[in-house]
């Protein structure tokens, strides 16, 4: 049986949404090597536009690591899995007709919700939803808590 109740999350992010326990921070937490995200070569153009436009974000926050590349890439894959349903749902509607010639529900729903779902779940991960952010405070971001052993290591 898995562990319960949410992921854990990682200790750059627990001291940027504020945790102040230090006992709940991991000091021997593996810290990815910083370096540039480098773009997917076998990707779409518009998993490559996602790309740009998130790891952009991530950078912005500090959160940008060769380490989470092929999250990122899932998570580019899942916006435009999303949109292409989305496309297909605003030109051939929720219903179609199915084997028999009776309406049934479009396949392209599934596919839609699916995505969605691994869209937020990955975006939750990054820090890329509002309910993921709301709690961080700008000032642990730019390492200027007194509190955070990871200041001026970056």
């Amino acid at each position: 049986m898995g562990k319960r109740g949410p992921a854990p999350r990682p200790t750059a992010l627990k001291l940027l949404h504020g945790e102040r326990h230090l006992d709940r921070i991991n000091p021997d937490e593996p810290q990815p090597r910083p370096a540039d995200l480098t773009p997917p070569e076998d990707a779409a153009p518009a998993v490559l536009a996602v790309w740009r436009r998130v790891v952009a974000e991530l950078e912005a926050m500090n959160l940008a690591f060769p380490a989470d590349a092929d999250c990122l890439r899932g998570y580019c894959e899942a916006v435009v899995s999303h949109r292409r349903a989305c496309e297909v749902l605003a030109r051939s509607g929720v219903l179609v007709k199915g084997l028999h010639g009776n309406l049934v529900r479009n396949p392209a729903l599934q596919i839609q919700r699916d995505a969605a779902l691994t869209m937020l779940r990955f975006a939750q991960e990054f820090g890329l939803t509002p309910s993921a952010r709301s709690s961080i405070r700008a000032a642990e971001a730019t390492g200027a808590g007194d509190d955070n052993p990871f200041a001026g290591s970056g």
